[in-house]
Parts: C-alpha cells; structure tokens; sequence
C-alpha cells in the first residue's frame, strides 16, 4: 500500500541569484507561484476574485513602502497566505544559503542521543507502554523503525499502549507506519489525493526519487506520477484513489491503545489520527481538537527575492475537509488534569476492568 500522503517540505538546490531584493519583487513571485504552483489557489479564489485582487492591490501599496521584512512579511506577504486558510501555507525571512542545499535531509547518525524530538518508548507499569513520537520528519523514520522492531516483543506481550502525538507537527507518513501496524484490527479507508501539475511541481516529486528515507512503494508512485504530471500540466493529476487497505496480521495486543493528541498535532500527525482512530482498540484521547492543517499537503519550500521563504502545498485530499478545524477527540481529558499520559493509562485500564 503507497502511504497516503508524504506532507514534509524538501529545498532543492541552492538559493535564487537575487536580481532583486524588493518587497515588490517577492509578492509578484509569490502571486505567481499561488497561481501556477498551489492546488487551493482556485478553491480559494473562485467566487471571490475581487476581494482577492483588492488585497493584492494593498499588499502592493505596503509593499512599497519597505523591504523590512517586519513591514514587508507581517504587515504585507502574510496578508495573502492567511486569505487561503491554509496553515501549510508559509513565508518567513530566511537568510541567504552559505552553500547549496540539496539532496536528501541528514540521516539518523547525525541525530543527537539528547534531541527531544527523537522517539522513544517505556514502560510505565507491567502492562502499559508510552510511545512518544514527537516528529514524523523522513530524518526519525529510521529511529522510529529501529524501536519499533527492537520491542516488537515487549510491546506485543502488554494489552496497553499509550501512543503520544502530542506537539508533533508532521513530516512524512511512511515514519509511522510500523506504529500503525501495531493498532490495525480491521479494513482501513484512505481518501485519495490529487496533485496539481506544474512544472515546479514536477521537479519537486522528481527530488523525492534521491531521499533515502522514501519507500520504495512511494518512489514507485513518483516514477509512474511524475509523466502523468508532465503530460497534464495546469491540472489535477491522481496521485493515489480512494482506497481500502487490509493488512496481513492482526496482533492480539496490546488490545487497547490510546493515541495522545493536543492542538500541535498536524498535518502528517493528523494523517496519523486519521489512520488509528479507524481502529477498534484505538481511542483518542486529548484536551483539544488537533490543529487543521490537513486538506493541502506534499509541501514543496522555496525562495522568493530578498532571501525570503515560502512553502506551498503541491496537493490536495479528498474527502472530510478539517482545515481550521482539526480531528476531535473521542475522550475530552479535562484541561485540570495534570497528567495527560497518567489520565490514558488510567482510561485504558478503566476500560479493561468495564468502566
């Protein structure tokens, strides 16, 4: 089964030359790129041309008057990004490259053994794991495999298991995929996903093919994806349909689990909670709906003039829109529990006993 959506922002290849660092420059580049690159452009747009046209007239005018990115960024650029409702949707000042960036994110050996955002696991009683997966950037994949694999017999000899999102703001959805082996218990439903075609875009799947952290079964999908794309550019292009998927093996335990969430919890982290709240022994459990950064993903990262920055989504899913508004949990925890991780273990075990 190809992973659902790959949602983590790739640079490729060096900065731009800056013919121009003006604020004027960098809001027609980034007009230019909404329109022949973003796949929400013209569910943003449509209806609503004047009012989008009126802003960009606004933006111009503030645009001029500085290239402080203080003026230039708040008070102009991030006016156009906040008219979609899209919190994939970025730009920020960056600095200006020292070196080429391109090429594949840093492996796992360059993590450092004290990074907070690096998995782990414990166990909490003699029946109860904590899994913590802070981040599913490609970079922990192989760190979150590796536990996986390592305990794969501890965590399939306890009946509970408590799965912590909380903070995590995506990356890339094949990082979970030994976790999601662990909640299956029957047919999941995954809605398809659509990419617009461009030719920046195109070159953005093709970057993929060289990152060592993509699955095979994802590459595979790019090879086949990426003519279809150069053969329909301006359009929707297929990346995956409307599928069910059934997995080979059920595990026993743990028998139930309870996934973590808080407002933090995004994009791939939301295609995570979609994913595991299909599962009988799962439970969701937070204080908060999860973030709403979801409809738009495959997120490609550029350069605009004046060493500015931007990401833009390079597709769409189909099915529930939650932009804005984020998956509920199926269990409030009150916002006066001081111990989020103590209030699931004793869930979970209230549930077992026919609490």
């Amino acid at each position: 089964m190809i992973d659902h959506i790959v949602a983590f922002a790739l640079l490729v290849g060096p900065g731009p030359r800056q013919a121009s660092a003006s604020c004027v420059a960098a809001l027609d580049s980034m007009v230019a790129v909404l329109r022949r690159d973003y796949p929400g452009f013209r569910d943003g747009v449509v209806g609503h041309e004047a009012a989008f046209a009126a802003l960009i007239d606004s933006v111009r005018a503030v645009a001029r008057t500085s290239d402080d990115y203080t003026v230039c960024i708040g008070q102009g650029l991030k006016r156009v990004t906040h008219f979609f409702r899209d919190g994939h949707l970025q730009v920020w000042q960056g600095a200006a490259p020292t070196e080429p960036v391109a090429g594949p994110s840093p492996g796992p050996t360059s993590i450092p053994a004290d990074d907070p955002d690096r998995p782990s696991l414990r166990f909490v009683d003699d029946s109860t794991a904590v899994l913590r997966l802070p981040d599913f950037t490609e970079t922990y994949k192989p760190l979150i495999d590796s536990l996986i694999a390592t305990n794969l017999v501890a965590l399939t000899a306890k009946p509970f298991l408590i799965v912590d999102v909380r903070g995590n703001g995506g990356g890339y959805t094949g990082s979970y995929r030994r976790v999601s082996d662990l909640l299956y218990t029957n047919p999941i439903h995954f809605d398809g996903v659509d990419v617009w075609a461009s030719e920046a875009n195109v070159a953005f799947y093709r970057s993929f093919l060289t990152v060592s952290e993509i699955s095979e079964d994802d590459k595979a999908l790019f090879r086949t994806l990426i003519p279809r794309m150069e053969s329909h550019l301006g359009q929707f292009v297929e990346e995956s349909p409307d599928t069910v998927e059934r997995r080979d093996t059920i595990y026993p335990m743990p028998r139930r689990v309870a996934v973590l969430v808080d407002h933090h919890c995004a994009s791939t982290c939301e295609d995570f909670v979609f994913e595991a709240r299909q599962s009988r022994k799962v439970t969701v459990l937070g204080s908060e709906n999860t973030n709403g950064v979801y409809d738009y993903g495959n997120v490609r990262s550029l350069w605009l003039p004046g060493w500015r920055r931007m990401r833009v989504p390079t597709s769409r899913g189909r099915g529930e829109r939650i932009d804005l508004v984020g998956f509920a949990p199926a269990v409030r925890i009150p916002a006066s529990e001081p111990d989020a991780v103590e209030f699931a273990r004793r869930y979970l075990r209230g549930r077992a006993a026919g609490r």
